[in-house]
């Protein structure tokens, strides 16, 4: 919500009242904060000025904030509190009976501290399911944001088409795999909680700008390559029944040997030069789709994970699936 910064509060035709707000910027203020009260005649004349200090605000803050008003024709009450988008989603989610709950708790935060420390603090107070609504929102969002990108990939030419879906222009890049890097590294909780930290590859000449390196929460250092979601996983062959490999997969397998390779010759110039732990080093590729698999294709990818050491084959399905569990755990989380 955007601050009014300079608004006229009154003009009885002979005198006009102004307010101003300073020392904000992104609609944040911190303790130079000041609140310019002026007014002027009809013809622009000052009659008066006044300006009060952070500590002031905050008393007039308080004086009016013990004052209940009724906004929007409805019997609910409600203070002057500062909102935002997720404020709005939380008092959707309690509903009107938990509304003066959740004021009264608010009542207690300064306006310029964060949403997020808000939502942590009240997830203290036992009131966890107004942290899961807005994670299963914004979850929710994002996996359908994945699923019209695939949809986008699959009618061919997504570097254009993206362009027609305002939601999903956050991600457009020049090239298809870019894309859905540009997805991934948003929407980093599909890994769970594994990693807690990105590392910008561009830094490190060993590596393209393509491959995302996390490190791990024990502080060692993993890569995600990204390869595009129309790549084939599987093959089958004919004589012997079975499937094997694609060539397409084969590719980025044999590049992932080479990375942890890579990685075990220039381990020491690695962790002094970029500040990184390198101890049995992990993969993830994130490659192809698996929605239509069939049992003994299920099976072939299960076996070919089990046997590649220290590399992960994880295809955009998966990450959906992921989605889909962890919105479950949110909305467990609600209902309780």
């Amino acid at each position: 919500m955007s601050v009014p910064y300079h608004r006229e509060l009154f003009n009885s035709g002979k005198v006009r009242l102004f307010v101003n707000l300073s020392n904000i910027k992104n609609d944040v203020a911190d303790e130079t904060m000041t609140l310019h009260f002026y007014a002027t005649d009809n013809n622009g004349i000052p009659i008066f000025t006044e300006t009060l200090q952070i500590d002031q605000i905050r008393d007039l803050y308080r004086h009016l904030n013990a004052i209940s008003v009724i906004k929007d024709e409805t019997s609910q009450s409600a203070k002057f509190i500062e909102t935002s988008d997720e404020i709005s989603l939380i008092l959707e989610q309690l509903k009107e009976s938990d509304l003066q709950t959740i004021l009264s708790l608010l009542e207690k935060f300064e306006s310029q501290e964060k949403i997020r420390g808000l939502l942590e603090s009240l997830s203290n107070l036992e009131i966890e399911n107004l942290h899961g609504a807005y994670h299963h929102k914004l979850i929710s969002t994002e996996v359908q944001n994945l699923e019209k990108l695939l949809a986008l990939e699959i009618e061919g030419s997504i570097t254009k088409t993206i362009g027609k879906h305002e939601e999903l222009l956050k991600y457009s890049a020049g090239q298809p795999e870019k894309i859905f890097q540009n997805w991934i590294e948003s929407n980093l909780w599909v890994f769970g909680i594994e990693y807690v930290k990105k590392h910008d590859a561009r830094k490190i000449a060993l590596f393209s700008e393509g491959d995302i390196l996390m490190e791990s929460v024990d502080g060692y250092l993993d890569l995600i390559e990204l390869k595009r979601p129309i790549h084939s996983i599987l093959k089958y062959d004919d004589s012997h029944n079975c499937y094997y490999p694609h060539p397409n997969l084969s590719k980025v397998i044999g590049q992932s040997l080479f990375y942890l390779q890579k990685l075990s010759e220039y381990k020491l110039n690695l962790e002094s030069e970029y500040d990184l732990k390198i101890i049995m080093p992990r993969i993830k590729i994130i490659v192809g789709r698996n929605f239509d698999f069939k049992e003994d294709q299920k099976d072939c990818l299960r076996m070919l994970n089990s046997n590649l050491k220290s590399i992960q084959i994880i295809t955009y399905d998966d990450l959906i699936v992921f989605g889909g569990l962890l919105l479950k755990t949110y909305e467990n989380q609600v209902d309780s």
